[in-house]
């Protein structure tokens, strides 16, 4: 390694480590170009690099005219885990839900999506996924009312989560399919529990969720926060 990359890799690191240690809190500005180079003795140019590394890295990010700043942590999903509360668990977030609604309704195109009668009822359940004390994603699901009665589906409010009510009666699915798209939330309610602007873009997922004789369980749609979101999807060659 040349004496300019140990030099930039220096400044990386020790950003990342005032990030994680709590010196460097999300919207902290970093000091200046001009700045690290006199602190470093380094060039714009290695300054630049350890800028662009940490940027790409989802560590910072850049404001032209203004700055660079502490990005916030992003909740990244492996896709390993059909429970979203369990993989920010693992990530360290501290989580918690908030829950909006839980109803019965008829919907001839809910129904369908579960392959149930149109006029059979089901549940419906709407909640925000809060990590670290920011909302980070709304949810809504539904599921057969003949599977999951109103009466059972208040217990989200305790346990809050919606799969550990459906394993409590023995339901929670153990296979999904996932389609991902980028949607604007238009429904300004949802946009205001999620601190965002009506019209905004966010991360759009819709789910089916299947039991082990691969029936339908539940069905969900979910806005995730650009903000906190993103994917990684492993691919062998």
């Amino acid at each position: 390694m040349c004496a300019r990359d140990v030099k930039y890799q220096r400044i990386e690191d020790d950003i990342i480590e005032a990030i994680k240690d709590g010196r460097l809190q999300p919207g902290d500005k970093i000091d200046s170009e001009s700045v690290l180079k006199q602190k470093y003795g380094v060039s714009t140019i290695t300054v630049r690099k350890a800028f662009s590394d940490l940027i790409n890295q989802g560590y910072l990010y850049g404001i032209q005219g203004v700055g660079t700043f502490v990005a916030k942590k992003q909740m990244i999903r492996a896709l390993t885990s059909l429970s979203f509360s369990e993989e920010l668990l693992e990530q360290k977030y501290v989580i918690d839900l908030h829950v909006d609604a839980v109803e019965e309704i008829i919907d001839k195109k809910i129904s369908k999506i579960l392959d149930i009668p149109e006029g059979q009822s089901v549940i419906r359940i709407k909640r925000v996924r809060l990590a670290n004390e920011e909302p980070v994603a709304y949810h809504i699901s539904y599921i057969d009312s003949r599977v999951l009665s109103l009466q059972q589906a208040q217990e989200i409010y305790e346990c809050k989560s919606f799969y550990k009510t459906l394993e409590n009666i023995g339901m929670k699915p153990t296979w999904a399919t996932e389609n991902y798209s980028v949607r604007n939330v238009k429904d300004a309610h949802i946009a205001e529990l999620m601190g965002m602007q009506k019209g905004e873009a966010a991360f759009f997922v819709k789910r089916v969720g299947y039991n082990d004789e691969d029936k339908i369980v539940e069905y969900s749609e979910t806005y995730f926060h650009k903000e906190w979101y993103s994917v990684t999807v492993t691919i062998k060659i």
